[in-house]
């Protein structure tokens, strides 16, 4: 009997632990944002399982570069990441590959109400996150297509948000939602991104080498997911915004507005990608390398 007991506990062993091994644990980071609307939606859905990914951590940053900073210090393998951040970081050897788009657009100039076009805003005072954001992109863009020089305020998008009300600056470059919560607040969107950069690509799923090599399998899975909660988001706008509210704190109505200055989509266009790798080292930020060698298409 006891030599019966102990094949059954080793066969129980085995058993188990063979059901783990369908199960792989990724270490996930997000922004502060409505840009990882997929990441929140999978978490709150408890659809990370379903897809054989166990969530070992899910950490919360308020900006893209400081996202950045945990995946080179190797707190994380997985980020729900701006692309221009992602773009430096792999740049700077950071060991991480895009796999996924999450959406395009999600940036905008926000000013006073009394400002009624960009050129008045030619040597005046805004607030911009640092030059790693994809703000910072859109707001260098602006600057070389309308022939102007801003006056700029280098802080993150809470601290810009409270610059703007106290009247410490003309106008803010800066990310959706928050965007959003200024209008609600009475200031103007004079523009947003997909006035500037037509198809550009805002955030994205980034992954660490190492996982990439060892566990292709369960990276193809979360591309698989981040599809499949897309397609949510989409079909589901107001469920969606129900749900980001609570992660972001902000009310539900505005993150609704929010969402429709976004696209949420997955697919990856390399041009779009090169066009900004090609601007970044063209203002000196990084050194010039193919698009291709940032992408992974799970070929």
């Amino acid at each position: 009997m006891k030599k019966l007991a102990v094949i059954l506990m080793a066969m129980l062993f085995i058993f188990t632990a063979g059901c783990k091994t369908s199960i792989e644990t990724l270490n996930i980071a997000v922004e502060l944002n409505d840009h990882a609307a997929s990441a929140y939606i999978a978490k709150d859905r408890d659809d990370f399982p379903k897809y054989g990914i166990e969530v070992g951590l899910f950490e919360q940053y308020d900006t893209g570069m400081a996202l950045a900073a945990a995946l080179a210090r190797g707190d994380i393998n997985v980020g729900y990441i701006c692309v221009i951040p992602a773009i430096i970081s792999y740049a700077r050897g950071v060991p991480i590959k895009i796999v996924s788009l999450t959406h395009q657009y999600g940036y905008a100039l926000v000013s006073k109400q009394e400002i009624t076009s960009v050129q008045e805003l030619d040597g005046k005072k805004v607030a911009c996150p640092g030059e790693g954001s994809s703000a910072n992109l859109i707001m260098k863009l602006v600057e070389e297509q309308y022939g102007i020089t801003f006056n700029v305020l280098r802080t993150k998008p809470l601290v810009e948000v409270t610059a703007l009300v106290n009247g410490s600056v003309d106008a803010v470059f800066i990310p959706e939602h928050y965007a959003s919560i200024l209008v609600s607040k009475g200031f103007k969107m004079l523009l947003r991104a997909q006035d500037i950069f037509p198809e550009m690509p805002g955030s994205c799923i980034v992954v660490k080498n190492n996982i990439i090599e060892t566990k292709p399998v369960v990276v193809k899975k979360l591309i698989k997911l981040n599809i499949a909660e897309t397609n949510f988001i989409n079909k589901n706008q107001k469920e969606a915004a129900k749900i980001l509210s609570g992660y972001l704190n902000t009310d539900e109505t505005i993150i609704e507005n929010s969402m429709k200055n976004i696209t949420y989509t997955n697919g990856l266009n390399v041009n779009n990608i090169q066009f900004v790798i090609d601007k970044l080292a063209d203002w000196g930020y990084i050194d010039w390398f193919n698009a291709e060698d940032v992408i992974w298409t799970g070929d």
